[in-house]
């Protein structure tokens, strides 16, 4: 009984999940009628998500300047880009992510603040900033941590 205490204990202190939060999904591209995913409303769909970042793609046409070729709110755990601006002869295609609950939000041609993505103040400079340090090393250490007690715990238990 005191080992399944302890267990439950040291799940819930590290334990935790990375990426669980929520991001708006839904897409749209020119020949679709319905463009309500342009814009964040009381019907924008919204899903759990598994990975690391919301995300938002927009792709303009080069000619007619700002029309919208295409839009896509929605959650992934490896983005093409985060926070990046691509241009090529037909397209110019604005690339936004963010790791914070609901984020991706917006029209996609800013950039997304939300998350540890962006310094304070948002930094104009042609950088991308990818996060790699820090709290996925605590993790880590947190999991090792965790199974360590747990084999440490079954042994005395045994």
């Amino acid at each position: 009984m005191d080992l399944r205490i302890a267990v439950l204990v040291l799940c819930a202190l590290f334990g935790k999940a990375v990426g669980r939060f929520r991001c708006y999904a839904c897409s749209f591209s020119s020949v679709d009628s319905d463009q309500s995913c342009l814009t964040i409303g009381n019907n924008t769909n919204i899903v759990e998500c598994p990975f690391t970042y919301c995300t938002i793609t927009r792709q303009e046409f080069i000619d007619p300047i700002g029309v919208i070729a295409s839009f896509t709110r929605g959650c992934e755990s490896f983005p093409d880009f985060l926070n990046h601006e691509v241009t090529d002869p037909t397209f110019r295609t604005f690339y936004r992510a963010c790791t914070n609950d609901l984020c991706n939000i917006g029209d996609g041609i800013q950039s997304i603040v939300g998350g540890n993505l962006s310094p304070y103040p948002a930094y104009t400079g042609i950088n991308l900033l990818v996060p790699g340090t820090g709290s996925g090393v605590n993790i880590k250490m947190n999991r090792v941590l965790f199974f360590s007690v747990i084999m440490i715990l079954i042994g005395l238990h045994v």
